[in-house]
């Protein structure tokens, strides 16, 4: 007997990326494949039905997101339901909030279990949760986990973390081996979200892996997306496996357009040519070289008239026309490294720092930001005033 189970991870329901709704579409789409896959219903994988969906966090990819996002996601957790199938999920960084969460409405109505770090137990294998951890509580929480009744089960643990191994360049990512140890019980396997390229290692003997996400969120990850098929079998020689499951997902195209002097847009239509088909891409258009009257909206109607879903152009040859990036949703510049060094002379307090470092958090979405920015400054307040009068019982 086997027990077989679809990781998927770092969904990012709701993600409007580039402003565009097909993208937002597009991170439905990607879901969609997985609820496909699940059930056996995909026209091009074969692996289902499973027996369980395990996700490791960032169903959505907003604390706030939409009652449309939520709704749809619901319909294909129903999917699920009715052909049998457990959705397993932890709660990732980015949907993470105090008071009710995602996790918890679904789980109201029937569609998806919380893993905890009491066993779920399967046919071969034991699953553990552990919710994504805030910086700030990550030594004070407990992660210590229960015996499962059958001691024969496999024992995986999902997490949602930066973990070195095995995301080694990362500076900030927390170290594995000490995490483990936290566990206090022997354990199979570590199942990871928040990295979005699909990784694996060994720490100590336990296979850690990422399946990596199911869209891309950023122009430099790689392309190919997919999601990982976990087989268990306690009674084989090989107990666990991973195969990879490739999922169908939007192109991006990337085309450089060097200027020479003399060069002018038939330069541009030369190297879009030489790229392959754009039409329903998203297309980035680098322009580099020497200067000349190509322009950035010229290159970006020229793009649209080609059927492209998203169209970024950056242009390197002088100073970025600040109007045409407003008009085209913002400008490829960073400024952090600047207001970096310059809040680094400020001598911020502790606190005041960790404000610093949430407000300033270009990797997520604003109300994420806004709500870790919140619950920052709540803690704060209350381990700063704990014990004053004028904070009594039923005061806010």
């Amino acid at each position: 007997m086997t027990t077989r189970v679809l990781h998927v991870s770092d969904t990012h329901l709701g993600y409007q990326q580039y402003r565009s709704e097909q993208r937002r579409r597009d991170f439905f789409a990607a879901f969609q494949q997985v609820i496909d896959i699940a059930t056996g219903q995909h026209p091009d994988h074969d692996v289902g039905p499973v027996d369980a969906v395990l996700h490791t966090g960032d169903l959505f990819d907003d604390q706030r997101t939409s009652f449309d996002d939520i709704f749809y996601c619901q319909q294909a957790l129903a999917e699920l339901a009715e052909a049998d199938i457990p959705f397993y999920i932890i709660v990732g960084d980015h949907e993470q909030r105090r008071g009710i969460d995602f996790v918890e409405v679904y789980e109201s109505a029937g569609l998806a279990e919380r893993l905890e770090r009491e066993p779920t137990e399967l046919e071969d294998v034991a699953l553990y949760g552990i919710d994504a951890v805030r910086d700030r509580e990550w030594e004070t929480t407990k992660f210590s986990l229960v015996e499962p009744t059958d001691e024969s089960l496999l024992r995986v643990v999902a997490m949602h973390e930066f973990f070195s191994p095995p995301e080694d360049s990362y500076p900030h990512a927390y170290e594995l081996e000490p995490a483990i140890d936290r566990f206090e019980i022997d354990i199979d396997g570590v199942a990871l979200g928040d990295v979005h390229e699909r990784q694996s290692a060994n720490c100590n003997g336990i296979p850690v892996w990422y399946p990596g996400s199911t869209e891309r969120n950023k122009r430099d990850e790689r392309p190919d997306r997919s999601v990982d098929l976990l087989t268990f079998d306690v009674d084989a020689e090989t107990e666990f496996q991973r195969d990879r499951v490739v999922l169908d997902t939007r192109p991006f195209v990337e085309v450089e357009v060097d200027f020479g002097r003399g060069d002018g847009f038939e330069l541009v239509e030369e190297r879009v040519a030489d790229s392959g088909p754009v039409e329903g891409t998203v297309t980035f258009v680098d322009l580099d070289g020497e200067d000349n009257s190509v322009t950035k909206r010229q290159v970006i109607e020229y793009l649209r008239d080609k059927n492209v879903v998203k169209a970024k152009v950056t242009d390197e040859r002088a100073t970025p026309d600040f109007e045409d990036e407003i008009a085209e949703g913002g400008a490829d510049i960073s400024v952090d490294p600047a207001i970096a060094g310059a809040v680094d002379e400020l001598n911020l307090s502790g606190p005041a720092a960790s404000l610093e470092r949430v407000a300033r958090d270009l990797d997520t979405g604003p109300t994420k930001v806004e709500g870790e920015a919140a619950d920052l400054l709540g803690d704060l307040v209350r381990d700063e005033f704990e014990g004053d009068s004028y904070f009594e019982e039923g005061q806010t």
